[in-house]
């Protein structure tokens, strides 16, 4: 009896608190959708193009800013002593500070060589440089909220979630609605939006930043990110480059209304990242448990609810858009319905890898996506070129499905060595 007790009560916490991480994201996304008439009334077409044309080139920089630092110490959380996980939080930060600062601006030179040699028809300055940086200084940010959520501080998440996600709405109402200030007000905006809490955890964390660098945890980070890095590189040319080529075909106006169908379509990717987040703990516990049964259903449970989402989101697409555009962007409302699919092929993706990943074999990974990456390449280039902004939202959903088979089919021809070299069992 005392044994079921114990039990009831940790579900009832475990609920308590998966509600409190969905909440907090409910909130935020609420107020985006709120005020996404008045952003849809004073943002172009064009302004559209510009900001999400740059801000797609992370899928190809962010994962080296990030190197699944994050990950890597989500993993160890359960394993590690109290003064070993001290120790590693401190590099971990001064990693993302020092490494992915410096990383940073080698992307930004690159991104700018890239942006002249191939004469784009976006201006470099001031887009580029705030799509990098906002990107390096949200690492920090990141991080502390998986470790409340890890923690089980759920109480904490929430605070810091709502807080800051009411300041980067009123930040972009005020620079966007405002000042109309157009795509740069919208990127300023959203590099605020991170900064002001990157100095927030800075401060909250200062205890950290005297921890002595370890050259040989960053060597194992090293060597269990970079697999992980180069494979999400790679997801780039799968549902990133569907911007270059649309930007390539000259028709700007089109390259916006496909962008406000994404954007559109991120508001369910708000809910599936909460549930994908609540759940990741679980997923790792699972697998520091060894059972392949619980990680299965923790998986399969959030793919299920993900695919109620997009099934709602597809049903009421054309009114959502006619509502949250303000009847401006309806013409966007196919490509959504579409694109929004590309939410559920990912959740499955991720789930997947995952699993594959947080077992220790990130090569895997790796494996995976060159072959997928390969197939990819040819089917958004067939698909971009014969149908346009359709092609390129239909290519973001097969390229995730793509990598889910890819990956399930080496998970499966590996199994045996998988299950004796991490001892899993079907339990």
């Amino acid at each position: 009896m005392a044994f079921l007790e114990t039990y009831a009560d940790r579900i009832k916490l475990y609920t308590k608190n998966a509600g409190v991480y969905l909440l907090a994201s409910l909130i935020s996304s609420i107020l985006a959708v709120l005020v996404n008439p008045l952003m849809a009334l004073n943002l172009s077409p064009e302004d559209y193009a510009v900001s999400t044309y740059y801000t797609s080139f992370g899928l190809l920089y962010t994962p080296v800013l990030g190197f699944f630092v994050t990950d890597f110490y989500l993993r160890k959380y359960y394993v590690l002593s109290k003064e070993a996980l001290f120790q590693l939080k401190g590099n971990v930060i001064k990693i993302f500070l020092y490494f992915s600062g410096i990383v940073s601006l080698v992307c930004l030179l690159g991104l700018y060589a890239f942006v002249k040699g191939t004469h784009v028809s976006f201006d470099f300055w001031p887009y580029a440089p705030l799509a990098v940086f906002t990107n390096y200084v949200g690492l920090i940010y990141t991080f502390q909220l998986a470790e409340f959520k890890i923690a089980r501080k759920a109480k904490s998440f929430f605070w810091a979630s709502v807080i800051w996600g009411v300041i980067g709405v009123v930040l972009s109402l005020l620079l966007v609605v405002v000042a109309k200030w157009g795509a740069v007000g919208k990127m300023v905006a959203t590099f605020l939006g991170s900064f002001l809490p990157f100095i927030w955890c800075l401060i909250k964390n200062k205890e950290y930043l005297g921890v002595r660098f370890e050259k040989e945890i960053f060597r194992q980070i090293f060597l269990y990110g970079y697999p992980l890095v180069l494979a999400a590189m790679l997801s780039y040319f799968s549902h990133g480059y569907d911007k270059v080529l649309l930007e390539r075909g000259g028709n700007i106006e089109t390259l916006g209304y496909y962008s406000v169908a994404c954007s559109m379509a991120a508001y369910i990717t708000v809910f599936s990242n909460a549930l994908k987040s609540t759940f990741q703990p679980d997923m790792y516990k699972a697998i520091a448990q060894k059972s392949v049964r619980r990680s299965v259903a923790v998986g399969g449970l959030v793919v299920l609810a993900v695919g109620v989402i997009v099934a709602v989101f597809i049903i009421f697409c054309p009114w959502l858009i006619k509502i949250l555009t303000a009847g401006r962007y309806v013409q966007s409302t196919q490509m959504c319905r579409i694109v929004s699919m590309s939410v559920l092929t990912s959740t499955l993706y991720y789930q997947i890898s995952q699993f594959t990943y947080g077992t220790g074999h990130s090569k895997l990974t790796l494996i995976n996506k060159i072959i997928g990456t390969a197939i990819n390449i040819a089917l958004i280039t067939v698909l971009v070129r014969n149908y346009g902004a359709i092609g390129a939202a239909w290519s973001t959903v097969l390229g995730f499905l793509v990598f889910a088979i890819g990956n399930l089919i080496l998970l499966f021809i590996v199994r045996k060595k998988l299950f004796l070299d991490n001892g899993l069992k079907n339990t």
